[in-house]
């Protein structure tokens, strides 16, 4: 099966796996920069990151990832609605986040990678079921 087949069959979903990846490098940015260079720990440095990395994800799922709301004007009632939606995904991911940090040790990088793999399909489901179903 080639990437050529899988956009044919779900283009959306490949539309929100690139969204998530750039999500991740905006989310990874902001971490280690926060981590680094402001001197925030790695465990609070966490919450600005998800927040701008959220915004970002949100901003480029409704004009690009679906295309039943390309037309329709962002407000900040459907920015809270995506936030609401996803939280259960978002959650996991900083809930496992947090757990790989603080109980295993690992390093910021690498769970946060860890932690958004296992919350894309959740938000996806529930971004193109409730946020972005383009009534």
């Amino acid at each position: 099966m080639n990437l050529r087949h899988i956009y044919r069959r779900s283009p959306a979903f490949v539309r929100f796996l690139l969204v998530g990846a750039v999500g991740f490098i905006v989310d990874a940015m902001a971490l280690l920069l926060l981590v680094h260079l402001a001197q925030m720990s790695a465990i609070w440095a966490r919450i600005p990151s998800f927040l701008i990395a959220v915004t970002v994800t949100w901003w480029l799922h409704r004009n690009f990832t679906f295309e039943a709301v390309r037309h329709s004007a962002p407000s900040v009632r459907e920015w809270l609605f995506f936030i609401l939606a996803n939280s259960l995904g978002n959650g996991l991911n900083l809930g496992l986040y947090w757990l790989l940090i603080v109980q295993f040790a690992w390093v910021p990088l690498a769970a946060l990678a860890f932690a958004s793999v296992v919350a894309a399909a959740i938000n996806f489901h529930v971004s193109a079921k409730w946020v972005f179903r383009g009534e």
